[in-house]
């Protein structure tokens, strides 16, 4: 009798223990893992921050599927502007200058070698313009320089459109001695024409 008193009083101190551990802190009671209600008091806030979590990952990937959305509409247009301003745009030059004796406006064979270079060289391309610009020597008379620098230019002009330049495209200008020393400082430089082909 004795021994199941004893028994049953030890027993009701170690079950009280055991509760009174488990309300103050039942996170660390081994049979949390068996008490949803335990899980919830213990754990719960965790269980709601990962479903914050999940939201706010929600939230973050729609926005950037909307940035890369926006991102390729933006690609789209910048392609658009690029195409109309290569409509627009000069993309390239070819430029020589080619030489004539004193007193002339023949072309002479270097000349023609130059210019056939030129042609090949701009065949495939969109042309916009062709400017040819003529120009002399200081020595003669100021007209006899300007009109040997047209014809120069002109000359050159029409081996140009013979050989396959554009008629519609091609410019001429002269300049007489005004630009000589511009072009060179001896005589022989001074005597040219500058063709540029824009395209």
């Amino acid at each position: 009798m004795k021994k199941l008193l004893i028994l049953g009083v030890v027993s009701t101190a170690f079950l009280a223990g055991c509760s009174q551990k488990a309300l103050e802190d039942p996170c660390k009671d081994k049979n949390a893992a068996l008490s949803k209600y335990l899980l919830d008091k213990c754990y719960g806030h965790y269980f709601e921050q990962i479903e914050v979590n999940k939201e706010n990952i929600e939230k973050l990937n729609a926005r950037v599927a909307k940035v890369e959305t926006d991102l390729d509409e933006l690609r789209k247009e910048v392609e658009e502007i690029r195409a109309e301003v290569d409509k627009l745009k000069i993309t390239g030059k070819e430029q020589v200058r080619v030489y004539f004796d004193t007193g002339k406006f023949t072309l002479r064979s270097d000349a023609k070698e130059t210019l056939n270079e030129l042609v090949e060289a701009v065949r495939d391309k969109d042309i916009k313009k062709v400017i040819v610009v003529g120009y002399a020597d200081p020595r003669g008379s100021s007209g006899f320089n300007f009109e040997l620098s047209m014809k120069r230019a002109q000359n050159v002009a029409a081996y140009l459109i013979k050989n396959g330049m554009p008629v519609e495209k091609v410019r001429i200008a002269a300049y007489g001695e005004e630009l000589a020393e511009l072009i060179g400082e001896s005589y022989p430089e001074q005597r040219a024409v500058d063709v540029i082909v824009l395209y």
